[in-house]
């Protein structure tokens, strides 16, 4: 019986010791002072209470330890359970961004294209803003010209008229008539008069009748010159439309006054309507130059949008690769 319960004793010593080992190898015994300490108590004579004593600890080293691991599980499969929410959360979010991105870059594109057929229009429309402007600045410089080679043209009749008249005014005095330089007077208004008639305003403006008095005027000046009588013949007096002495020459002075009044009204409208025109033009040219500088600000604002979508394409392309890669 003795001999039965030593080896029962040795049995359970032994299987302590590999409970021991075993428990190590487990982790669960990671002081060395309690192992050595257990397999000391193991090796006394009666082991039972201090071995029940330490695998009392054990369990309770175990059951803590398993705690500390059920924690840690709980908190590692939050964690996963969080992240697989956010990220099942971020691929949704993600595939409404890429849906955004798409639509919004179709509707860039759409508008950059719009953008450049704006610019196209304005372009054209500038260019015929300048067209027209020069258009303009060409006609009026035409008119102008035209204009002021009337003006001249109506100053030199009227500088003819004028002369004609003043000499004119001298006819019918005998003694200073006759002076050489009343003569020669009256033969140099009549180069004027006879420049006068050719003016086609003169043949609207002048009686057919008083257009045949001046013309016999012009043609015939010497009948004026009343100190030659007296070497012509009675013929020639009998001839002379105007009588002795040039008694008609307040006729002449009157239809000459008649002429000089309707050219100086004439060039007096002109000179309004040249100013009417020239006040249009300046008008004309302000609201093309202002509408010119619409345009370009227009042209400019378009311009300035186009790149801005442009760059707001390439930078939605761009986070849109990013977006479908992640």
């Amino acid at each position: 019986a003795q001999a039965v319960a030593h080896s029962f004793m040795v049995a359970a010593m032994a299987a302590m010791k590999f409970v021991a080992l075993g428990l190590l190898a487990l982790g669960k015994v990671t002081d060395a002072a309690k192992l050595v300490r257990l397999n000391a108590t193991i090796d006394s004579k009666n082991p039972v209470p201090d071995v029940v004593t330490l695998i009392t600890e054990m369990k309770e080293r175990i059951i803590a330890d398993g705690k500390l691991e059920e924690q840690s599980y709980d908190k590692y499969a939050c964690w996963c359970e969080d992240t697989l929410g956010r990220k099942a959360g971020d691929i949704a979010k993600g595939k409404e961004n890429i849906e955004a991105l798409e639509s919004f870059i179709v509707k860039v594109k759409s508008e950059i294209a719009a953008h450049g057929s704006e610019i196209e229009q304005l372009k054209k429309d500038i260019a015929e803003n300048a067209g027209s402007r020069r258009e303009a600045d060409e006609v009026r410089n035409k008119e102008f010209e035209e204009y002021h080679d009337e003006k001249t043209e109506s100053e030199q009749c009227l500088g003819a008229l004028e002369a004609a008249i003043k000499v004119l005014s001298g006819a019918g005095a005998k003694k200073g008539f006759l002076e050489t330089t009343r003569e020669a007077q009256l033969l140099s208004v009549v180069a004027g008069v006879r420049a006068v008639l050719t003016r086609p305003q003169v043949a609207n403006s002048v009686s057919r009748t008083d257009l045949d008095a001046v013309k016999n005027f012009v043609d015939r000046p010497e009948d004026f010159m009343g100190g030659r009588l007296g070497g012509v013949s009675a013929a020639q007096i009998t001839n002379n439309p105007f009588g002795e002495y040039a008694p008609q020459s307040t006729q002449i002075q009157g239809i000459l006054k008649g002429m000089y009044d309707t050219f100086m009204g004439n060039m007096e409208k002109t000179n309004a309507a040249e100013a009417d025109d020239q006040k249009a033009f300046e008008a004309l040219m302000a609201t093309k130059v202002k509408e010119s500088e619409t345009l370009q600000a227009t042209l400019d604002q378009q311009t300035g949008d186009e790149a801005k979508k442009t760059k707001q394409l390439a930078e939605s392309k761009e986070i849109l690769d990013d977006t479908k890669a992640q």
